[in-house]
């Protein structure tokens, strides 16, 4: 990806900067082969990413570009704490016209969890004034040397954090292999499938597929496509971060299809709206916008049922959120006002649905108490609150 080139009055700045202008995947730029969009035996080029040094980059030029299979674009938005690419919304606007998909990304310079939040905090502000829909993949460009430095892995964490806080929360990072290696940094905050990895083959082929483990690797960055301007980044898309994924049975055009991380379902070529979907004993929901639930609440009749991590409602399952436990039982209702009973302990879960824990509980004129662990006292002698309970072996409690 591309940085801009800026001075700064202290010496150490300068410094940076001059450590800025090597080449910073560690390929020298004619080592990298040169490729023509089109040519056959190479990887997909699903995915371009540009900054203003591709200027506006017209709508025909777009679509010239999707006639060789480029389907998104990923947009420079800002670097550091103090650039705005000034060609950003015409860039946007045009591939957004040419029918792209449309994602973003920020040069990172920060050395520290608090220059990490600074940063993140500039990216989502320029994404919002440009009306940057809050599902557009937001992606943490981690490349550069100056970023190696105290725990990478802490300040990317923190960096996502911010980007999540803003509302962002179709996220993913960009980085190359050695900088990984030299780094150490840590991928299980935000899990493999969400990162770009940066790698160029001297000799790229369709046949020889690299970091497929990951979700996008960008294979070229001296790429032209034919009667367009210049050369561009090409990426392969792996695990549809950006590129939608249509699986379609061409009989009665039933498929699932995959657009910025978000997952739909059709049925006989209707789109499933505010409508459940069952599949293999599972149970999956698909909201107003098409979209599938996923790590969300649904509120049907009075009950709550929540759909986890791969969109499947739980059932017979507990979850937990900000210190609390809540339960769903075998209906995927939320349990609310019940008891639960599991290996001889009995719980009891409240209006809230959160679990009761060093709560006392009255019900028809006793009284009972759930200690920290949330389980009922039964047949012991306590004291809370500097009063002295007795429990007998139902719970019920009498003053000592």
């Amino acid at each position: 990806m591309n940085k801009i080139k800026f001075f700064v009055k202290t010496i150490v700045t300068i410094m940076v900067v001059v450590s800025l202008s090597m080449v910073l995947h560690k390929v020298s730029a004619n080592s990298i082969p040169a490729i023509t969009a089109g040519t056959s035996g190479l990887p997909k080029t699903d995915v371009v990413d540009i900054s203003s040094n591709n200027g506006e980059v017209s709508i025909n030029d777009f679509q010239k570009m999707r006639n060789y299979g480029i389907k998104a674009v990923v947009v420079k938005l800002t670097e550091e704490k103090s650039y705005r690419n000034p060609y950003a919304a015409k860039q946007i606007a045009n591939a957004r016209a040419a029918g792209m998909v449309v994602g973003a990304y920020h040069y990172s310079w920060y050395t520290t969890t608090a220059s990490a939040d600074t940063e993140a905090k500039y990216f989502t502000d320029y994404a919002s004034s440009l009306n940057l829909p809050k599902d557009t993949l937001m992606v943490n460009d981690l490349e550069d040397t100056y970023t190696k430095q105290n725990n990478v892995t802490a300040n990317a964490i923190a960096f996502n954090a911010q980007v999540k806080a803003a509302g962002y929360s179709n996220t993913a990072i960009y980085t190359y292999p050695s900088y990984v290696n030299e780094t150490k940094l840590d991928f299980s905050y935000i899990g493999t499938n969400r990162v770009w990895m940066a790698q160029y083959p001297y000799a790229p082929s369709a046949n020889d597929l690299w970091n497929t483990i990951y979700g996008m690797w960008q294979w070229n960055s001296n790429t032209s496509f034919p009667g367009v301007e210049g050369t561009f980044d090409v990426t392969v898309d792996y695990k549809n971060l950006l590129v939608p994924n249509t699986q379609t049975n061409s009989t009665d055009g039933t498929y699932f299809e995959t657009v910025n991380g978000k997952v739909y379902y059709y049925e006989n070529g209707t789109q499933y709206i505010n409508r459940f979907y069952s599949n293999w004993g599972k149970m999956y929901y698909f909201g107003s916008d098409g979209a599938r639930y996923t790590n969300q609440f649904y509120s049907n009749w009075g009950k709550m049922y929540y759909f986890g991590s791969d969109g499947a409602r739980y059932t017979n399952q507990f979850y937990s959120n900000w210190g609390k436990l809540y339960y769903f039982g075998s209906d995927g209702a939320r349990y609310t006002n019940q008891f639960y009973r599991n290996w001889g302990h009995t719980y009891y879960f409240g209006s809230d649905g959160a679990r009761y824990t060093g709560q006392f509980y009255n019900n028809w004129g006793h009284k009972y108490y759930f200690d920290e662990n949330g389980i009922l006292v039964t047949d012991k002698t306590f004291t809370v609150n500097g009063v002295k309970y007795s429990a007998d072996s139902n719970g019920i409690l009498h003053i000592v």
